[in-house]
């Protein structure tokens, strides 16, 4: 399997358990999905983000993204239309096809999921300035 085609998976599957949540409102059906498509550990260490309220959504006019808080209090940004984390998992692992996503990433797709996270308003320019700072000085090791 290609690396473009990773991500297009990946959001078909969080679409269809966004989808499925709508529509039947079960938790405990959604927890069984997560655990069956990304394992245990993921799932737990996501939902411990989300528990947490580590996840916000920063939004202003024209766009939104996510921010995670790490369990050692790092700033995670992901933005809702990519499959890309800042952290440094994501860079070893995930983009080198040794895992589908990260925690920061899975928890901010849940918590949209089930609406769970915290909001932050900023102007257009704030936006930007946040995904420059986190984007801007990526490297792939």
């Amino acid at each position: 399997m290609t690396t473009r085609l990773l991500p297009a998976i990946l959001y078909d599957v969080l679409d269809n358990l966004k989808n499925d949540y709508k529509q039947r409102s079960s938790i405990e059906e959604l927890l069984l999905s997560l655990n069956s498509i990304f394992g245990p550990v993921l799932t737990e260490r996501a939902l411990e983000l989300i528990d947490d309220e580590s996840v916000f959504l920063i939004q202003s006019q024209e766009r939104y993204i996510f921010q995670v808080v790490g369990s050692r209090g790092d700033i995670y940004t992901i933005m809702e239309v990519s499959n890309f984390c800042t952290c440094d998992f994501f860079k070893h692992q995930v983009l080198k096809d040794r895992a589908l996503c990260c925690k920061h990433f899975l928890a901010a797709k849940v918590a949209f999921i089930l609406g769970n996270f915290k909001t932050k308003s900023e102007t257009p320019g704030s936006v930007t300035s946040i995904l420059l700072c986190a984007y801007g000085n990526q490297e792939i090791k």
